[in-house]
């Protein structure tokens, strides 16, 4: 193929890529606890985490005054009567989460009162069963003592 003019291409691609590359390449690995640049707000130039927090509410803080201007500007287009029945729409919202946290509240608060009212059912059984086997005992107790006064009495 070289005799012919054509540059002669390698059988293998990527062995010709990987003889081409530096031998002495640099360490890529990110140390253990570092982030790369701008993955947490912080620059190039590897800024402090006291600068990359402050860079982070400085977006935070930039985002919200531009939500808010876009939403203010987004509310004073809309004629009154999308922005009334956008309140009632919320105003009904607001209404069922109420329901909704009351309905929560009242559930919650019945399953920890039922599990009150298993333990008291639980703890009056046991000290039922208790009673009964202090009574049985002591009934045993008198049978085993009359049954040893009657081995001796004769026809038994």
């Amino acid at each position: 193929m070289f005799a012919k003019g054509q540059p002669v291409a390698p059988y293998n691609t990527t062995q010709f890529l990987m003889n081409d590359r530096d031998p002495e390449e640099p360490n890529l690995e990110v140390p253990h606890g570092a982030s790369h640049p701008g993955s947490s707000g912080e620059s190039e130039a590897g800024e402090g985490d006291g600068q990359g927090r402050a860079h982070g509410e400085f977006q935070q803080r930039d985002f919200s005054e531009a939500y808010e201007r876009y939403h203010t500007e987004s509310l004073q287009g809309r004629s009154k009567q999308e922005l009334v029945r956008d309140y009632l729409d919320l105003e009904r919202r607001l209404s069922q989460a109420e329901e909704e946290t009351r309905r929560l509240q009242q559930l919650r608060g019945c399953t920890s009162q039922q599990p009150c009212r298993q333990v008291e059912e639980l703890a009056a059984e046991v000290e039922r069963l208790r009673t009964e086997n202090l009574r049985l005992r002591q009934e045993n107790a008198m049978w085993n003592r009359e049954g040893s006064r009657g081995e001796g009495e004769p026809g038994t």
